[in-house]
């Protein structure tokens, strides 16, 4: 029989979520139809004076401010220019390009170039030992994997939302025990390597576990991402903006709260956990029940 979950453990952990993410809600999600986050791919962003976005963020494409940018703008392909009136809250990042600021322009945060001959540079002052390089090499990784995510999540929400939803319906219905599952695939991941080695099929059969575990865990983030989202705009009492969006903002709530000491991590890899653990126990959001308790791992 499947396990049934009351309304009052739905809303528990539904609060423990939107508490744990509620700082990041205000500064993610945009609140007047004035300041908004403004992402695009493949085409260049211009700001007119006069208007005011939340964030400007260009992948393959120039970012143009000659208004006012409430937070950050980012250029990961492209430069940034800077007209004489705009105004920058937060950081500018030119990651492949180079910003070019008009007198008069106003920046709040740092300016930051990461292009060829920046790169050199930051490799030679790796080699000499220069540790506050190591940062700024992080940082960029860190936006490059974040990217990369967003785009794979983002196509996943799209050709399989049915599957998604089937995941995230498991972790919020039955959090504890989907945990117990993805602590247990976890621990299986090494141990299940180790017996594929006895025999030459099962030491070519490990790279498909691997394969397998990465997907998993994709799918699961992914999930746990739109779980994020929706219960963001439940709580803002927006109307829902599909799946792809749902996950869109679910994973930029995500990824700032990962920045932050110590809970950052925590939630990095309890949201890793929790999604291997429903994608198994749905067998990839193929089935909407979960196993009964004598399935359960523990």
């Amino acid at each position: 029989m499947a396990d049934k979950t009351s309304p009052c453990h739905k809303k528990s952990f539904l609060s423990a979520t939107l508490l744990m993410f509620l700082t990041a809600t205000i500064i993610a999600v945009p609140k007047t139809a004035e300041a908004s986050y403004l992402v695009k791919f493949g085409n260049n962003i211009t700001v007119e004076e006069g208007i005011t976005i939340s964030n400007a963020v260009a992948i393959g494409g120039q970012v143009t401010v000659y208004g006012r940018v409430e937070n950050h703008v980012i250029a990961v392909g492209g430069s940034v220019v800077l007209g004489s009136t705009a105004i920058v809250g937060g950081n500018v990042i030119s990651l492949g390009g180079i910003v070019v600021r008009g007198k008069g322009a106003e920046v709040g945060g740092s300016i930051t170039e990461i292009n060829r001959p920046r790169i050199k540079d930051m490799i030679e002052s790796v080699i000499s030992g220069d540790r506050d390089v190591w940062s700024w090499i992080y940082a960029v990784l860190s936006i490059f994997v974040f990217f990369g995510l967003l785009v794979c999540e983002l196509l996943i929400a799209a050709f399989i939302p049915q599957n998604i939803r089937h995941v995230s319906t498991a972790i919020r219905e039955d959090t504890l025990k989907v945990t117990l599952w993805g602590i247990l695939g976890l621990a299986m991941i090494a141990p299940l390597a180790v017996l594929l080695t006895i025999s030459i099929i099962g030491i070519a059969l490990i790279p498909l576990e691997m394969l397998f575990v990465a997907c998993a865990v994709l799918v699961g983030l992914t999930s746990v991402s739109q779980l994020v989202g929706s219960s963001l705009f439940q709580l803002m009492n927006k109307s829902e903006r599909g799946i792809v969006g749902e996950t869109f903002w679910g994973l930029i709530i995500l990824w700032i709260m990962g920045w932050f000491p110590y809970i950052g991590v925590m939630i990095k890899v309890f949201s890793v956990i929790v999604g291997l653990g429903a994608v198994l126990t749905t067998r990839f959001g193929t089935r909407q029940k979960l196993p009964s308790h004598s399935e359960a791992p523990l």
